[in-house]
């Protein structure tokens, strides 16, 4: 692990730590749910982008209903397309390493991705996604309404517990 990656993860986890909250009545701190930032390559900005729950829910919004294969019947999922996300914060690059708190990542050619989907989830079934549950953050595809979004390669970018998106240029 390169000095910057190393900084940029300390960064983040700093960034993590100190939001959180620390279950005290009076600390309103916003917890963080996931970071952006870029890799190495000229220009990048230093420091990351970091996003609460409340931020992403002011972004544009999208909801379908979709089974998976990781449970059982329709479920219905809210959350922020992943397009729109990038289109928010001007994100451009070659493709976006998505990481989970438990160290699983993929990878999406950002050409690869579209408009309404995937969305980056944070609601199943009107309800916020717990860890336990999936969530925080789920990476899901409208899986039942187009056949390409039902394939491995879907199924294996479908990253819960999604916490971090590193931007390669």
């Amino acid at each position: 692990m390169d000095r910057r990656t190393l900084s940029s993860g300390l960064l983040a986890s700093t960034l993590l730590i100190l939001a959180r909250p620390s279950g005290a009545a009076s600390d309103n701190r916003p917890c963080i749910l996931m970071t952006i930032t870029y890799d190495e390559a000229p220009g990048a900005p230093d420091l990351p982008f970091v996003l609460t729950a409340e931020q992403l829910r002011r972004l544009p919004r999208r909801s379908f209903a979709t089974k998976t294969i990781w449970t059982s019947g329709v479920q219905v999922f809210a959350g922020v397309p992943l397009f729109a996300l990038l289109e928010h914060f001007a994100i451009t690059g070659r493709e976006l390493v998505l990481s989970a708190a438990n160290d699983y990542r993929i990878t999406i050619p950002i050409p690869e991705i579209g408009r309404l989907t995937p969305i980056i989830a944070y609601e199943r079934n009107g309800k916020a996604m717990t860890a336990r549950d999936y969530g925080p953050l789920w990476l899901v595809y409208d899986y039942d309404n187009d056949a390409a979004n039902r394939t491995q390669t879907a199924f294996s970018r479908s990253i819960w517990q999604l916490d971090h998106i590193t931007v390669k240029r």
